[in-house]
């Protein structure tokens, strides 16, 4: 069901694009998270977006043997579902709602242009 709304992804969503490479070691990734207090980071490879790494899936992989070797490329959800940045804001709630998602990647065709977060919808539609 999507809720109508006018509005557009990029009416919302941040812009500022904090991301982490997918070779990289995941305490860059823990480094990233703390510093800039956020809970999704995009993953690149090659400039390209190749997935997206969440705080909790950060945090589970701390239980595990051999954290200090661990690649983001071994824990983060690959070929991330994304939105386009012209599309209605009911989607992105739809698409997050139905997926259990907390963020989605958005593009303008094949660029990158931002994140939009469930935090972001909460605002938008508290604003109504």
């Amino acid at each position: 069901m999507i809720i109508e709304d006018k509005r557009t992804v990029s009416d919302w969503m941040s812009t500022k694009i904090i991301s982490v490479d997918a070779g990289d070691r995941i305490t860059k990734a823990h480094q990233l998270f703390d510093t800039n207090n956020i809970h999704h980071l995009i993953v690149l490879e090659k400039g390209k977006l190749v997935g997206i790494l969440s705080k909790e899936d950060l945090l589970k992989a701390y239980g595990e043997e051999g954290l200090n070797h661990t690649m983001v490329s071994e824990i983060m959800t690959a070929n991330p579902m994304t939105i386009e940045q012209d599309d209605n804001l009911g989607l992105a709630a739809d698409i997050i709602l139905a997926n259990r998602f907390h963020a989605l990647p958005v593009v303008d065709g094949v660029e990158l242009v931002g994140i939009i977060t469930s935090h972001d919808l909460i605002r938008c539609f508290y604003d109504l």
